[in-house]
């Protein structure tokens, strides 16, 4: 009975373990979304920007290096 009580408690001290690498990883895996959320949404903003811009210009003027 002491044998399996102290494999039942070296394989819970295994799983804590686990959990907590798990829970560290899942903390740096959302840092990361909310970085790439932040980008995607500040590039959104420039190509609508430079799309504003061309939408502006005359569709039928030439480029330059024409």
């Amino acid at each position: 009975m002491n044998q399996r009580m102290e494999k039942l408690e070296i394989r819970y001290s295994y799983l804590q373990k686990t959990v907590d690498d798990l829970s560290t990883v899942v903390i740096e895996q959302q840092k990361e979304i909310q970085e790439l959320r932040r980008l995607v949404i500040l590039l959104g903003s420039k190509l609508r920007e430079v799309s504003a811009l061309q939408s502006e210009s005359d569709p039928d003027e030439k480029p330059p290096h024409y």
